[in-house]
């Protein structure tokens, strides 16, 4: 099964499975459960388990219990349930099911679940085995795990955040990270160290399928800015790159701020050669500069030749013999 389909579906499926009557109270007795699942045109193995069910548990559908999850249209025709169910939430799901119990001793149904554009079919079956056993052990496995999952999911979406990685957060992960998230992610966009960490991710996260991207376009979609004009990602850039010239945040104005670093790049970087090195303070800006952007020419330029080509020659040259020292 993709990885992406899995991180969608398994937390349903989870949370179908413990909100079975299996898991809700003690005393209880103990049942043989066999869980199969398709998905995404793929199945996974059966799973066969051994749960405590409630001594004397009421036949319910197996839906998550949660406020975002909501079930309608139930249905009793004999020894027969039905049921459909919807759940708020990105991607948002749906589902329908139906369980036939034979007498109190087994069951067998079906669940159909659609998330997102993701299809789940889940056949569930149970017999009876009748040993005594504490329903609540299970109740509170579940709830450790779903802290753990809990505290997972906010570890990941902090990451998210200190390594600006745009597609944490539009759900592709399969996570749904809280909205404080997001924002922290757009606020620090805005910021020289969040800037600078997305554009460096570049071409390589351009090129990664979309639902992978991290770049610029990527953030800038996230965040929700315009295309242009005041809050766009462009304004952004021009606002930080003044801020860095007029605080000589000299790495970030040579990575990013190329018509805006220009004239400090004539004047510091380009045309510099043995007799003239580039001064300590701006090694690192020049640098930058060059692995960014193409050095521009010095005033001098003018007397250098007509020729075109060898104008570029020369002028790589300059560039060489600056940022090395000879």
């Amino acid at each position: 099964m993709p990885n992406f389909t899995r991180g969608r579906l398994l937390p349903v499926l989870f949370a179908a499975l413990a909100s079975l009557p299996a898991l809700a109270q003690e005393p209880g007795e103990l049942w043989e459960v066999t869980s199969e699942m398709q998905a995404s045109g793929m199945s996974m193995p059966a799973n066969t388990q051994q749960v405590c069910s409630p001594k004397n548990a009421a036949e319910e559908p197996p839906v998550p219990e949660s406020d975002d999850c909501d079930m309608y249209d139930v249905q009793r025709s004999g020894n027969t349930m039905s049921w459909k169910m919807r759940c708020k939430g990105n991607p948002p799901t749906t589902g329908s099911g139906e369980m036939t119990y034979s007498g109190k001793d087994s069951y067998r149904g079906e669940m159909r679940m659609q998330v997102g554009g993701d299809a789940m079919r889940m056949k569930l079956s149970g017999r009876r085995l009748g040993k005594a056993c504490d329903a609540g052990k299970v109740k509170r496995q579940i709830a450790a795990a779903q802290a753990q999952s809990a505290q997972y999911t906010e570890q990941a979406c902090k990451a998210g955040v200190d390594g600006m990685t745009a597609y944490t957060f539009t759900g592709a992960s399969g996570m749904q990270c809280d909205a404080k998230y997001k924002n922290q992610y757009c606020a620090a966009l805005r910021t020289e160290a969040g800037y600078d960490k997305v554009a460096d991710m570049g071409a390589s996260s351009a090129q990664a399928p979309p639902q992978l991207r991290a770049d610029l376009g990527a953030a800038a979609a996230l965040c929700g800015m315009p295309s242009t004009g005041a809050g766009s990602l462009e304004a952004v850039r021009s606002g930080l790159c003044r801020n860095a010239l007029a605080s000589e945040s000299l790495v970030f104005l040579g990575r990013n701020c190329r018509d805006e670093g220009r004239d400090l790049a004539i004047r510091e970087c380009a045309g510099r050669n043995y007799t003239s090195p580039v001064a300590p303070k701006y090694v690192d800006f020049c640098n930058a500069y060059a692995r960014h952007n193409a050095l521009p020419e010095t005033a001098g330029a003018a007397a250098e030749p007509a020729n075109p080509k060898d104008s570029a020659i020369k002028a790589g040259k300059k560039a060489l013999r600056g940022l090395i020292g000879f």
